[in-house]
């Protein structure tokens, strides 16, 4: 992202913690956690505060510090709903896709299904017949699981279907819609459970939802199966597209720039 705001002419950089102390009246992006010396620190040296929650109302009933920040960025308006505060100036911006994606080159003659992630976020891993999982934890460690992650890129060409499979109440409350950004830059349909983040970006109407059960994918899967190439399959796939356009880095990173603006904004009213 920090490349993306740079490209637009806004002056942007990813920084550790420790370059915290020589920074001055700049928008601080923290992303999902952060300390409070830290946050003390920036905010006296006139930085306005902003944390990027990403997933963590996932994994916690409130967020760290929440009245340091100036404003929070959340993931889908479900977030926005339970954790935000008029006394901030909060926003939802969906996750972009990563451009390393491209448009598969798998047909449409055979369903060809991956889930793309890792081990400890489904347990479901590698127990749905006709799924190839990948992601870091298919590779293994080290130099070799290192190369495989990065091979995901690459290998993600092979599938016309990809899974999103939320398997808790707050998963499918909180989580980010990044796999369904993820399908729609692959130009693959999507199985995915009708969560927040799914049917905020992808409409009631969309076809292609599924419990998150053994039996319930199983059944999504033959349906994709038997309407493949079909007008469901094309359905998903205008919806898809839309996404697509909407959450390239370009376009997420103007609405940074915009939220960068209203954030000033708000700031200087409090005063």
């Amino acid at each position: 992202m920090a490349a993306a705001l740079s490209a637009l002419g806004a002056e942007s950089q990813a920084l550790p913690a420790s370059a915290l102390p020589r920074l001055r009246g700049a928008i601080l992006i923290f992303i999902k956690t952060s300390r409070l010396p830290d946050l003390v620190r920036a905010r006296r040296a006139g930085n306005l505060l902003v944390l990027d929650v990403h997933d963590t109302p996932c994994f916690k009933r409130r967020l760290k510090n929440a009245r340091l920040f100036h404003g929070m960025l959340f993931r889908n308006r479900r977030q926005l709903a339970d954790f935000g505060s008029a006394r901030r100036r909060d926003v939802v911006i969906h996750h972009q896709w990563d451009p390393r994606y491209q448009p598969h080159a798998a047909g449409e003659t055979e369903l060809k299904a991956v889930y793309l992630g890792i081990r400890r976020s489904l347990g479901l891993w590698e127990k749905i017949p006709g799924v190839t999982f990948l992601g870091e934890d298919a590779f293994g460690e080290g130099a070799a699981g290192a190369a495989g992650s990065a091979d995901v890129f690459a290998r993600a060409r092979e599938f016309n279907a990809h899974l999103s499979l939320r398997e808790t109440h707050r998963e499918q409350l909180y989580k980010p819609g990044s796999k369904v950004a993820t399908a729609a830059a692959c130009g693959a349909v999507l199985l995915t459970t009708p969560d927040e983040s799914a049917r905020e970006m992808l409409g009631p109407d969309y076809p292609y939802y599924t419990d998150a059960t053994l039996p319930s994918v199983l059944d999504g899967l033959e349906r994709l199966r038997g309407t493949l190439g079909g007008p469901e399959w094309r359905q998903a796939l205008s919806l898809l597209a839309a996404v697509r356009e909407r959450t390239t880095i370009e376009r997420i990173a103007q609405d940074y720039l915009e939220y960068g603006r209203r954030l000033e904004e708000f700031t200087a009213s409090k005063k």
